[in-house]
């Protein structure tokens, strides 16, 4: 084994980012800091004595300090004995979050009711948890009602209590774990989480590993400012998706597209957007259209086994699932660019207004296939390239979305992990300001956000797309690739 003062030639050509790992340490302190911050952002506190303007400022140097981190270790080659101190530096950064204080974020409520409804044999899908509370709805058990009073505050911080939840079956699954764990407890819901992002993070080890990726792949997730704000301080469930992305990529890479499409169709019994990468995973099989097909029904068949519950439990007005796909939209700019013409087409043509909303998701939803299939018109069997469209896909599929929230953003994240682009972490850095939205609100200056702040989240990430388009990578790759065994 090679010690410190080894000869390898190859060790003196590449030796480890000083400046790199010193990065990692600030990036501690800063999670350390955010976590002591965060307690100023009790669920009692009034909005306007939150301090909103310092976690604006942390976040956004954070992703800075992020960014100077990949770029330190983007020759840096990917080794073992590096890997210690590496996830120690991660791990260090995610466990201030376990005692932290959700900042203006209460999915979480949902999450642990969830849970505990699954936990303790009801069906999640079939009441909403203010019915429960209130009692008014025939046909509520008696344990449920009582299993109500048990876990309070949980129930009555909800957020739109009126609806039945929105979650798919696997990810109820994942709440009733933590449930069991410790009932109504975030600190074990986020212990789940952290289960999940270790195996992320081993699979994208064996797949940069097995290309002879550099370090940059795996800093640019681990050591992720923003994954670490909105999974483990937030709560959001999102990190839930990442080892069945990464699986189904792993398993197209291995020409395997029956199981591709089984970790897609499992993937979306967590979030139902994956749909649109079946194209992409069954792009080069369409030669062979016995396995075309045979992973077509796979898929079909997997995700229609997990919309059955909610499906059967009534898609009416109270459906969470309804309510999100008609009405939802939060922090979107080129989405609302759409909504704004189809409002005025909708207004000469004499029609009425309020159809603009399912106008422009519709013309969402058609662009969106269009950019995956203009996307997938040639067929390749280069791995980057791959990765290279199922991360612009994802891309656009948020970019062109009604809800943007920032930890949708991290939907990307398993695949900007393989294929590194400078736009994306430039999101990172900007989406922050969506935070300003509550500061705002507090001052009743809520359309400034919607209608201005929010172009400054997005518009420089989109100018430095169109650079790389015309004047190709900001990060090119040094080191080729190889296929994967």
């Amino acid at each position: 084994m090679d010690g410190p003062g080894d000869r390898n030639p190859r060790n003196h050509k590449n030796p480890p980012s000083l400046k790199g790992w010193t990065a990692g340490v600030v990036l501690v302190f800063l999670m350390c800091f955010l976590a002591l911050l965060s307690w100023g952002f009790d669920y009692e506190v009034q909005d306007q004595q939150k301090p909103l303007l310092w976690l604006v400022g942390v976040m956004m140097a954070a992703g800075i300090i992020h960014l100077f981190a990949v770029s330190s270790f983007r020759r840096i080659p990917l080794d073992r004995r590096m890997a210690i101190g590496f996830i120690a530096l991660g791990l260090a950064m995610r466990m201030p979050m376990f005692v932290s204080t959700p900042m203006l974020e209460d999915d979480h409520y949902r999450y642990l009711w969830d849970g505990g409804v699954l936990a303790s044999g009801f069906n999640p899908y079939r009441f909403s948890p203010g019915d429960v509370r209130r009692g008014v709805s025939p046909g509520i058990p008696e344990k449920l009602r009582l299993l109500a009073e048990e876990a309070s505050p949980v129930p009555e911080r909800i957020n739109y209590p009126y609806l039945r939840t929105i979650y798919p079956p696997i990810v109820q699954v994942a709440f009733a774990l933590g449930h069991l764990l410790a009932p109504w407890s975030l600190f074990a819901w986020r212990t789940v989480l952290l289960l999940c992002d270790g195996v992320t993070l081993w699979m994208l080890f064996y797949l940069l590993r097995k290309r002879q990726f550099p370090l940059m792949g795996l800093v640019v997730y681990w050591w992720n400012p923003l994954l670490v704000k909105e999974i483990y301080n937030s709560g959001h469930m999102d990190v839930l998706l990442f080892p069945l992305l990464l699986g189904s990529l792993i398993f197209t890479l291995k020409k395997r597209h029956l199981y591709a499409c089984a970790a897609l169709g499992v993937a979306v019994g967590v979030k139902f957007w994956p749909v649109i990468l079946v194209p992409v995973i069954l792009r080069s099989t369409l030669r062979n259209r016995m396995q075309l097909l045979l992973g077509i029904l796979l898929f079909g068949f997997i995700s229609l086994m997990l919309f059955l519950p909610m499906a059967l439990s009534g898609l009416d007005a109270s459906s969470g699932f309804v309510a999100y796909g008609k009405t939802w939209e939060m922090n979107d700019a080129l989405f609302l660019l759409i909504f704004w013409v189809a409002e005025i087409l909708l207004r000469f043509l004499d029609l009425y207004p309020f159809h603009a909303q399912s106008v422009a998701r519709a013309v969402s939803f058609a662009l969106v296939l269009g950019w995956t299939f203009w996307l997938i018109r040639k067929d390749t069997e280069d791995p980057r390239e791959l990765s290279k469209r199922l991360l612009l896909v994802v891309a656009g599929l948020y970019f062109l979305s009604p809800t943007q929230f920032p930890w949708y953003s991290l939907w990307i994240l398993p695949f900007l992990a393989v294929t590194p682009r400078l736009p994306f972490m430039v999101l990172g850095i900007l989406l922050p300001l969506y935070y300003m939205r509550d500061y705002l609100r507090t001052e009743g200056l809520t359309s400034l956000h919607d209608n201005g702040i929010v172009w400054l989240e997005f518009a420089p990430v989109w100018f430095l797309l169109v650079w790389e388009r015309l004047r190709g990578p900001l990060w090119p790759f040094d080191r080729k690739e190889k296929r994967i065994a």
